[in-house]
C-alpha cells in the first residue's frame, strides 16, 4: 500500500523539491486556462509531457469531490517505492477527458501511459488496492453529459506499464470498502433512479479471470431519494460493518438506508426500506447519521417534535432526536440515546430518558438560548422551567452577561470564541426529573 501524506496545493511558482512520501497535489493554475503558465523543475517536465500528448492547448481538470482535488497528483507505489504523477486534463474542444500517468526516473519524468474518455470532467480521483496485490490502483470517476451518471475507470501499474481496466457500470456516488469482509476492497456504486432503472447499490469485486472489477451483486435503494447527502462506511452493529446512506427527497425530506452484506447467505440487504419506503427515518430536519455516543457504531436519527405549548410557534419548539442502531436480527432500529440538537449554537444536549414525555424544549434564536420546561401530557400545558442553555461571546461573558450561570465550556473554532453556559432552576418535579450541575456538564456536547 502506498504511504499517504497529502501535501497542500501550491501555486505554480512554489518550490517543487518538497515531494514527500505519499500523495501530494500540484496546482497548475485556474481550470479555465487553456494554456497554463510555464513552470520550472518537476512541474515543467510534467507540463511538457502533457503538451506533447495534446499537441495543442489543453485544459487541466480538477476532481470535484474526494480527497485529491488537484489536476496533478504525485504518489508512491508500495511495491517499488517509485514516484508517479497522475495528470488529468481535456483538450481544447473539451469532449475528451484524459489521464496521463508519468513516472519519475533518474533522468526525469517519463510518460508511462495515457488514456482518454468521453465526458465533461472529473468527479473524483481514488487510490485503492482493489486486486489485493499490495499496490494501489488508480481510479478516476468521470462526469458525463447525464447528471448523476458518472463513469469509472481503473488503472493498474504493471511492469513499467499501465493497464486500463474498463468498468461498464455507472454511478451517482461510490465507496471503496471491504463490505464483504474478505480482506479485500470492494467497490460499491450507488445510483439514483433513471428512466431506465430504479435506484440501486451495486457491489463490484476484482475478477482474476477477467482482470478487472465486475458486478457481483445488486440491491434496490429507495427510489424516492433524489440526492445522496451523506454516506458513511463503518460499524452498524458490534459485529457487522455496512454503509449508511442519508438521502434527500422531494419536499426537503431526509431519510436513511443501511446496506450490509450477509456473509453466510452472500447477499446484500437494505433492511430499512419497506413497502412504505423509508418512512421510519423520514425527517425534515437536516440531521445526518453519525456515531453520536462514541461507541464506534453509526446511529441513525429518528426525529419527532417535542410537545408544542399553547401560544408558541411550532418552529420554536425543538425536535427530539432518537439516535438508533440497526437490530440486524429483527431488521428494525433500536433506540440508543435521545438528544436535542442545536446546530446554530454549535452543541447538542443529551436528554435524560426520564424526560421523554415529561419535558419540552423551546429555542429562542434572538437570545441564543435553549430552555427546557416541565410538560404535562394530561393537561397539555407548560410547567416550570428546569434548565436554560445559553451561548454568548467571551466579551459578553466577561462583562457579566448570564451572571450566575454555570460555565459549561469555552469554545474556540478557528477565529471564533464563545461561551456555553447553563442556568439550573429548582422545581417541584419528581426526583427522577431533576438534573444537577454535574449531569448538565456531561450532557452538553460541543459539535
Amino acid at each position: 500500500m502506498r504511504k499517504i501524506k497529502q501535501l497542500m496545493s501550491c501555486i505554480i511558482a512554489a518550490t517543487l523539491g518538497l515531494f514527500l512520501c505519499g500523495c501530494s497535489d500540484i496546482s497548475f493554475g485556474e481550470q479555465t486556462l487553456l494554456r497554463p503558465p510555464r513552470a520550472t523543475g518537476d512541474q515543467a517536465e510534467i507540463q511538457n509531457i502533457i503538451k506533447e500528448q495534446t499537441g495543442s492547448s489543453y485544459n487541466l481538470k480538477y476532481p470535484g469531490t474526494g480527497e485529491y482535488r488537484s489536476a496533478v497528483t504525485v504518489f508512491k507505489t508500495g511495491n517499488d517505492n517509485k514516484e508517479y504523477a497522475v495528470a488529468l486534463y481535456s483538450t481544447e474542444k473539451g469532449s475528451k477527458q484524459n489521464i496521463s500517468i508519468i513516472s519519475h526516473e533518474e533522468n526525469g519524468w517519463n510518460l508511462v501511459g495515457s488514456f482518454s474518455k468521453t465526458g465533461t470532467g472529473v468527479d473524483r480521483l481514488i487510490f485503492e488496492d482493489i486486486n489485493s496485490d499490495g499496490q494501489d490502483e488508480i481510479m478516476v470517476g468521470w462526469t458525463t453529459y447525464n447528471e448523476g451518471q458518472n463513469t469509472l475507470s481503473a488503472y493498474s501499474l504493471e511492469n513499467e506499464s499501465v493497464r486500463e481496466m474498463a468498468i461498464s457500470e455507472s454511478y451517482t456516488d461510490l465507496m471503496i470498502a471491504d463490505i464483504t469482509e474478505n480482506y479485500s476492497k470492494d467497490i460499491i456504486l450507488l445510483s439514483l433512479r433513471s428512466n431506465q432503472s430504479p435506484s440501486t447499490a451495486k457491489l463490484l469485486q476484482y475478477s482474476e479471470q477477467e482482470k478487472k472489477p465486475i458486478a457481483k451483486l445488486s440491491i434496490e435503494l429507495d427510489s424516492e431519494v433524489t440526492e445522496f447527502a451523506n454516506t458513511i462506511y463503518g460499524k452498524i452493529s458490534p459485529t457487522k460493518n455496512g454503509i449508511v446512506i442519508d438521502g434527500e427527497k422531494n419536499g426537503g425530506m431526509l431519510s436513511t438506508q443501511i446496506i450490509y452484506y450477509d456473509t453466510a447467505l452472500q447477499k446484500l440487504y437494505n433492511p430499512l426500506v419497506t413497502d412504505s419506503g423509508t418512512a421510519a427515518t423520514n425527517r425534515k430536519d437536516m440531521i445526518t447519521s453519525r456515531d453520536i455516543n462514541g461507541d464506534g457504531i453509526i446511529e441513525v436519527p429518528v426525529v419527532s417534535q417535542l410537545p408544542v405549548p399553547a401560544n408558541t410557534e411550532a418552529s420554536a419548539v425543538c425536535s427530539l432526536v432518537s439516535w438508533s442502531a440497526i437490530d440486524l436480527e429483527k431488521s428494525v432500529l433500536s433506540h440508543v440515546v435521545s438528544t436535542v440538537m442545536n446546530y446554530k449554537d454549535g452543541y447538542y444536549f443529551v436528554m435524560p430518558e426520564s424526560w421523554n414525555g415529561n419535558v419540552t424544549a423551546v429555542s429562542d434564536a434572538e437570545r441564543r438560548c435553549l430552555s427546557f420546561y416541565l410538560w404535562s401530557g394530561k393537561t397539555s400545558s407548560l410547567g416550570d422551567i428546569m434548565l436554560r442553555i445559553n451561548r454568548c461571546s467571551v466579551s459578553q461573558w466577561q462583562d457579566g452577561k448570564n451572571e450566575g450561570s454555570v460555565l459549561i465550556k469555552k469554545v474556540k473554532k478557528g477565529n471564533t470564541q464563545y461561551i456555553i453556559s447553563a442556568d439550573l432552576y429548582k422545581t417541584e418535579a419528581k426526583d427522577n426529573l431533576n438534573i444537577n450541575e454535574a449531569k448538565v456538564m456531561q450532557s452538553v456536547v460541543i459539535l
